[in-house]
C-alpha cells in the first residue's frame, strides 16, 4: 500500500513537472531544437505517468522476453547516462558563467540578433552588461563582435556599438568586428582584431550565462584565456536557450570543435 501511494506521489510530481516546464517552453516563443527536445522530452514524461498502468504492463511483457529484457535494460542505462551527462554539463555551465576576467582584460561582447536597427532583448542585456563593466574599468578596451544577417539593417557589431556609445562609452575603446555568423568565428575573428591591435590578450566574454562555456571552450583552443561577463537572461529564454546550448556543448566536445 505504501509502495503505491509513494508511486501516485512520484507520478503525480512528475506531472507538474512536466507540465511546468512545457509551459516554461512554450512562454519564451522561440522556436529552436532546445524548445522542441524539451516539449518532446516533457511531454513523454507526462504521458509516461498519465498512462503509467499501461506502460507498466507493457515493462512486465518486456522482462518476459529475454530479447526485450536486455533492450529494456540497455534503454534504462543510456537514459540514466544521459540525465547524468545533461547534470554535468548544466554544473560545468554554471562554473565557467562565474569565472571572473583577469585585470584589464580586453572586452568581447558576443553578438544576438538585431531586429533592423534595433538590439533584440538577449543583445540589449549584453549591451547593457558591457557597458557597466567598461564603465567601472575605464582603461578596458571593447570588440564588439557579430555580422549582418539577412533580416538586419546593420551588422550586430555596429549596433552594439552605436548603443555602447550613446550611452556615454568612448568610441576610440570599441573595435569592430562585423565578419562573423557563429560563436567560433565570434571568437576567433574578435582574437584576430585584439592581435592585430596589440589589446591586452585576455578576453572578458559578455554573453549570456549559458553560452558562456562554449565560448571559453572555444578561446581555449585558439589559445586565449578568458573569463566570463555574464548578462542576465530573461527568464522566460533560460529553458529554451539552456537546452539548445546543452545539444550545442554535447556535440561541439564529441566533435572537438
Amino acid at each position: 500500500m505504501k509502495r503505491k501511494a509513494l508511486s501516485i506521489v512520484l507520478r503525480t510530481v512528475i506531472l507538474i513537472i512536466s507540465v511546468l516546464m512545457i509551459y516554461w517552453y512554450s512562454v519564451s516563443t522561440i522556436f529552436n531544437i532546445g524548445t522542441v527536445l524539451g516539449n518532446l522530452f516533457f511531454a513523454w514524461a507526462g504521458a509516461n505517468c498519465i498512462f503509467w498502468d499501461k506502460v507498466y504492463q507493457l515493462i512486465r511483457k518486456m522482462k518476459q522476453n529475454k530479447t526485450a529484457k536486455i533492450i529494456y535494460r540497455v534503454l534504462c542505462i543510456l537514459f540514466a547516462v544521459m540525465l547524468l551527462w545533461v547534470a554535468m554539463i548544466l554544473c560545468a555551465m554554471a562554473y565557467f558563467s562565474a569565472r571572473p576576467p583577469k585585470e584589464n582584460a580586453t572586452v568581447v561582447v558576443l553578438g544576438c540578433q538585431v531586429r533592423g536597427n534595433t538590439p533584440s532583448l538577449l543583445l540589449k542585456k549584453r549591451i547593457d552588461t558591457a557597458f557597466e563593466y567598461l564603465k567601472a574599468n575605464p582603461d578596458v578596451k571593447c570588440v564588439a563582435s557579430g555580422g549582418q544577417g539577412s533580416d538586419e539593417n546593420i551588422s550586430e557589431a555596429e549596433c552594439i556599438k552605436e548603443y555602447l556609445v550613446d550611452m556615454g562609452i568612448d568610441e576610440s575603446r570599441i573595435f569592430i568586428e562585423n565578419k562573423s555568423v557563429n560563436t567560433n568565428e565570434n571568437i576567433k575573428f574578435s582574437a584576430e582584431i585584439i592581435k592585430k591591435n596589440g589589446l591586452n590578450e585576455n578576453m572578458a566574454i559578455v554573453t549570456d550565462g549559458f553560452h558562456e562555456m562554449r565560448a571559453a571552450l572555444i578561446a581555449k583552443r585558439l589559445g586565449y584565456e578568458c573569463g566570463a561577463v555574464s548578462s542576465k537572461t530573461p527568464m522566460r529564454y533560460v529553458s529554451a536557450f539552456t537546452t539548445r546550448e546543452v545539444i550545442a556543448l554535447t556535440a561541439a566536445l564529441l566533435l572537438n570543435r
